[in-house]
């Protein structure tokens, strides 16, 4: 599905909790020397992960989601009954009923606006950008707020515990996927086009539904469980990329050595070369979250787009590449020209 933009980002709101936790203290505290016989700095040495983010105990989705939703307005400085569409767009949620964008929208104070969930594993908020972009493009809205607050840890926790109880090598490897995950708020307000050089050139999406069995987790009991095939996840998003990549450059005109910033969904550093192989962008020109956030999942993209506004180092109408994905398996591609959000 491809679709011309019609949205410019006009701000991003970010909430990082200021508890750190270093990959190898979790491997301390599963013992994995003794356990699995694997060294304490495995972890890191395999994602490139030194850390992650840890929100306080009790803080809800729909909490994060907020924090990051009042900087964004704060920053753009408008008012939240301007806003005319909350979609919140985390995996993780208050409640299976109401819809957490119904928590957001009422602790902001944006009561005009509609409000709903879309939940697509990591890749929801590209998914969210899609729609508010259909609807601004539609003329059914002129400003949005997608909304995210990620509260992975649970699974990195219930994660810690299992493998505490165990000794099989080979479900460590299985599980241990749970312990790269971070805890993140994002959000972003889209509001149209002012400028043909401004903004969403253009979104690409695919869904290829007989991956699903890769990565499987669910809750029962009020206990996260499941499991991660990283090395297959990652092996056929990055073939779904590579093959979308093409036939998205040819529908933007855009060509590799134009891309100034490559922004790409994070579960582990190797997926750096990955990218850089099938696109010829080189890793330098790729933003990098996961080192010291781990993997944030859907709030990888706007956290990484937040860290490039304040770094100053991409100039007006400089074209970003942007790079979504998440288990299921779901893909997109985004091309973004570039314009100082507030």
């Amino acid at each position: 599905m491809f679709s011309i933009g019609h949205s410019r980002i006009l701000s991003i709101g970010i909430y990082l909790p200021e508890n750190r936790v270093a990959s190898s203290q979790l491997m301390d505290e599963v013992q994995s020397k003794e356990r699995f016989g694997i060294a304490s700095g495995w972890l890191e040495r395999a994602t490139g992960i030194v850390e992650r983010r840890v929100a306080p105990a009790g803080m809800m989705p729909s909490q994060m989601g907020t924090r990051a939703a009042k900087d964004a307005l704060e920053r753009a400085g408008i008012s939240p009954d301007e806003i005319d569409v909350v979609i919140y767009a985390g995996m993780n949620r208050d409640y299976l009923e109401p819809a957490t964008a119904h928590l957001v929208q009422d602790a902001i104070g944006a009561q005009r606006a509609m409000c709903f969930d879309i939940t697509n594993a990591c890749h929801g908020f590209m998914n969210a950008i899609h729609v508010v972009d259909s609807f601004i493009a539609s003329g059914q809205a002129r400003l949005g707020l997608i909304v995210t607050g990620e509260e992975n840890w649970r699974l990195g926790r219930a994660t810690l515990e299992r493998l505490q109880q165990c000794h099989d090598r080979a479900e460590f490897h299985r599980l241990v996927g749970g312990l790269t995950v971070g805890d993140a708020g994002a959000a972003m307000i889209l509001a149209p086009k002012t400028d043909p050089q401004a903004g969403f050139a253009g979104l690409m999406l695919e869904s290829q539904g007989r991956f699903n069995q890769l990565c499987v987790f669910s809750e029962r009991e009020h206990k996260p469980s499941g499991h991660m095939d990283m090395v297959n996840i990652v092996k056929e998003h990055i073939q779904l990329h590579a093959d979308m990549y093409p036939q998205f450059m040819h529908r933007l005109s855009w060509e590799p050595g134009e891309i100034k910033k490559f922004v790409h969904h994070q579960v582990g550093r190797k997926v750096f070369a990955l990218h850089a192989k099938y696109s010829g962008v080189p890793q330098e020109r790729m933003t990098d979250t996961v080192s010291r956030l781990g993997n944030i999942t859907s709030a990888t993209i706007p956290v990484n787009l937040r860290l490039l506004a304040e770094q100053h180092d991409v100039a007006e109408g400089e074209k970003i590449f942007i790079a979504g994905a998440g288990s299921g398996l779901s893909v997109s591609q985004g091309g973004l020209l570039w314009q100082e959000a507030a």
